[in-house]
């Protein structure tokens, strides 16, 4: 193979496990999407990995410069450990070892919590380039995010930074599934507007959604509030309220010159979240905190292309004598 170099991007979700095989410019030269199956265990998945992970690498148009992996939970980018995954069932797994042994140790590979691979995917293919210092929100069925300050990851002392879906806002709050009171992820995702809907269903007898409120669905809840519902309308100005409060957080704390949306449920109600939302954000702080900040919606339509930034990022940090944990 004598083409420029190539990564493979790898993002792990609940359901499906997609792979990328990706150029610099975040370009996607190939694909595959496997299903998850946690009951099966994460040796199976590590199993999936590295087969999907050859097949690209056999089909590259070029040498192969490494392999990024994004994970959910709680995730060790030193040791490349996933301690904790609630979604997979995941406690303690070697990721990044037990792939890349059964790679045959050839491959590098760097593992980072999900929300750091797409914060680094839009830094590098899209709505952050040019941009050293943004907060990246994913609104999905929880809230991730991540920061990048100076053009580097903010991870923090355990690596669990910008974990702001359990920002306890509210001291009366509802009971998040960590089982904190008052999260932002309670209120601001799919589980928070299912759950605003059943909460506050009895105040809006009249309203399409409360006949269904045991078995809403986060599509249903978007479709009512298009059609003026009142009690979707209360539900996603709670959720826009809240997801303003994290970000007038974000921006006390990091000062970014950019708010980045990215999601399922980010992308399906982008405009309402970027103008909703951004009001309460401006409210909120002091003008150097809002001033020149925008609030715009990620433009990386692939999490596995996302992932593979990770690979380029550790080959610049590695040039700047700084290198990412391998």
């Amino acid at each position: 193979m004598t083409g420029d170099q190539v990564a493979i991007g790898v993002d792990i979700g609940g359901t499906k496990i997609a792979l990328a095989l990706v150029d610099r410019r975040g370009n996607r030269i190939a694909e595959q999407v496997l299903p998850t199956r946690p009951d099966d265990g994460p040796d199976a998945a590590l199993d999936q990995i590295a087969q999907a992970v050859e097949a690209l690498r056999a089909g590259a148009p070029g040498p192969v410069a490494g392999v990024g992996i994004g994970s959910p939970g709680h995730v060790d980018p030193e040791s490349g450990i996933v301690h904790y995954a609630v979604n997979l069932g995941w406690t303690d797994v070697p990721l990044r070892d037990g792939v890349r042994q059964r790679l045959g140790g050839e491959l590098p590979v760097w593992v980072h919590k999900d929300t750091n691979a797409a914060a680094l995917g839009e830094l590098y293919f899209g709505a952050a380039q040019g941009c050293k210092d943004f907060v990246y929100l994913a609104i999905g069925t929880g809230l991730g995010g991540a920061a990048v300050a100076g053009g580097r990851l903010v991870t923090g002392l355990n690596a669990y930074a910008m974990e702001v879906g359990h920002l306890a806002l509210y001291s009366e709050g509802r009971v998040c599934r960590c089982g904190l009171h008052g999260c932002a992820e309670a209120y601001v995702s799919g589980v928070g507007l299912v759950a605003g809907v059943r909460e506050l269903a009895p105040a809006y007898p009249h309203s399409t959604l409360a006949a269904q409120s045991d078995t809403v669905t986060t599509h249903a809840i978007l479709a009512a509030f298009e059609r003026g519902d009142p009690l979707a309308a209360a539900v996603m100005d709670q959720a826009a309220e809240t997801l303003g409060m994290v970000m007038g957080a974000c921006a006390s704390l990091l000062n970014p010159a950019r708010f980045i949306l990215g999601g399922g449920l980010g992308h399906a109600a982008a405009r309402f979240w970027i103008e909703r939302a951004g009001a309460v954000f401006r409210r909120r702080v002091l003008p150097a905190a809002r001033d020149g900040v925008t609030v715009v919606e990620s433009t990386v339509s692939s999490s596995a292309a996302g992932a593979s930034a990770l690979v380029w990022h550790a080959q610049m940090e590695s040039e700047s004598s700084a290198p990412l944990h391998e």
